[in-house]
């Protein structure tokens, strides 16, 4: 099918690839053949890969916002200028203009093949000295960028495309150029401390062999006060990305939907829904009562079951009396806890099953019974993996590893379960997982949460 700006707009994330788009030109009319969808901002943007004139791989960014297209499209092209004078490295633009009915603003750039993201290239990396190896390029990078007193307002390691021997950035909608000379070191520190907050708390010994490798580049001898400031502004940042991204699992966006009415609140991970996912959604007991019970409480029940391929853990929180419900309907149901604290977890990189969904029935603002979906990870709770490993030292010391590294993370981040005990630690294909999320809690005090941990610990020591 071929498209039109209007067309685009309606879809929203329902275009379906390949497709064609006829861009217009001083002379002819050309064609864009999108093969893949790469980001889908629904209405306002869209990013795909495809072919040009049936010869050129290109990567497309359509303007399509009825009110912005132009502000973006023109805030883009002042970023790639702006790259380009700098001589710093960014794709190729080849073509800039509309669609045929002039509706659209788009770029066209040169497709870098054999090259991945930052993003991607990390995911492989497993030691501290793989993934410094991998960092320090891109620092040197962020080091040349500011050097040329130009900074990218969103800088993630998704922007940084790398090969063999090369680094580019992308995303010229991002680049500001605040000042005509190189960047201050407030400005400098600053970005590059939000740079760093985008990895996980477990990268953070890197940060001062990665810091050493910043002012050199600069030709800055950055002291004790400076790396402490520093550490203090990738922890803002940090929790500052952490409200935004909690705020998120709670609204349709392009990684969950939500649906919301007077009688029920739905939120699911958008990755794992279909149709067949909606009819878990629609009707959670039936698969509740076809799955393998798991555990049958008065205020629980658990069970596991399938859909395709995929082992889930369905968990209803109920509504044991009258009594019960009027304590538990003005406050976030257990379900709802859960949710927002595996998103927490895994945000910090701290080992969880992914949640899937979560379901909360409602009268209004009341709430009443709760559903949270998760994988399923087969495997034992860690008690009974010492149990077996009792006399394999190495094992052994391999497992309690994970388990005071689970716990160092969890500190760091001051948060508390509030039943730690071996049954809420699983080993699956030799990971260790946190499970039982609904009574965990995050301390803004240090006070209340040593006093709440110590008590965890305690509760844990109890299994030995």
């Amino acid at each position: 099918p071929c498209y039109d700006t209007q067309t685009l707009r309606l879809k929203g994330r329902t275009i379906a690839t390949p497709f064609r788009l006829v861009l217009k030109a001083a002379e002819e009319h050309q064609e864009l053949e999108c093969t893949a969808i790469l980001r889908n901002l629904p209405g306002k943007r869209l990013v795909c890969s495809g072919t040009w004139n049936h010869r050129q791989s290109v990567v497309a960014k359509i303007f399509i916002d009825p009110s912005g297209a132009e502000r973006h499209y023109q805030r883009e092209l002042r970023g790639i200028n702006a790259l380009e004078n700098a001589q710093i490295p960014t794709p190729k633009l080849l073509f800039r203009g509309t669609l045929v009915d002039g509706l659209a603003p788009l770029l066209l750039f040169q497709k870098m093949e054999g090259f991945e993201t930052l993003s991607e290239r990390l995911s492989t990396m497993i030691s501290p000295d793989d993934r410094l190896a991998t960092l320090r390029p891109a620092v040197e990078f962020i080091a040349r960028l500011h050097n040329a007193g130009l900074k990218q307002r969103d800088i993630h390691p998704g922007n940084f495309l790398l090969s063999a021997n090369q680094v580019m950035i992308i995303d010229g909608d991002d680049i500001e150029f605040p000042c005509h000379g190189p960047l201050s070191q407030k400005e400098s520190m600053s970005n590059l401390a939000l740079f760093f907050a985008q990895f996980y708390p477990g990268f953070d010994p890197l940060v001062p062999s990665l810091l050493t490798i910043y002012g050199n580049c600069r030709d800055w001898q950055l002291n004790s006060e400076i790396r402490e400031a520093i550490q203090q502004e990738i922890l803002r940042w940090r929790n500052w990305r952490q409200k935004k991204y909690l705020r998120k699992i709670q609204r349709s966006c392009s990684a969950f939907i939500v649906k919301k009415n007077w009688s029920q609140f739905m939120a699911c991970d958008r990755a794992w829904y279909s149709p067949a996912v909606q009819k878990l959604l629609d009707h959670p007991d039936t698969y509740i009562d076809a799955g393998t019970i798991l555990k049958d409480g008065n205020t629980s029940t658990e069970a596991h079951d399938s859909i395709g391929s995929q082992t889930l853990v369905i968990k209803s929180y109920n509504i044991k009396n009258t009594r019960h419900a009027k304590r538990r309907c003005l406050r976030p149901s257990r379900a709802m806890v859960s949710w927002k604290n595996a998103h927490r977890l895994r945000f910090l990189g701290i080992a969880t099953p992914r949640p899937l969904a979560l379901i909360e029935e409602r009268w209004g603002g009341l709430r009443k019974q709760a559903y949270f979906i998760m994988t399923h990870l087969s495997g034992q709770t860690i008690d009974h993996v010492i149990r077996d490993a009792i006399n394999d030292s190495q094992a052994l010391e391999s497992y309690l590893d994970q388990l005071a590294e689970l716990l160092k993370q969890l500190a760091a981040a001051q948060i508390s379960n509030g039943d730690f005990k071996a049954t809420n630690f699983l080993v699956s294909s030799g990971q260790l997982y946190l499970v039982d999320l609904d009574g965990m809690q995050t301390h803004r005090s240090s006070s209340s949460f040593q006093r709440t941990f110590h008590k965890d610990l305690l509760r844990l020591q109890r299994n030995w």
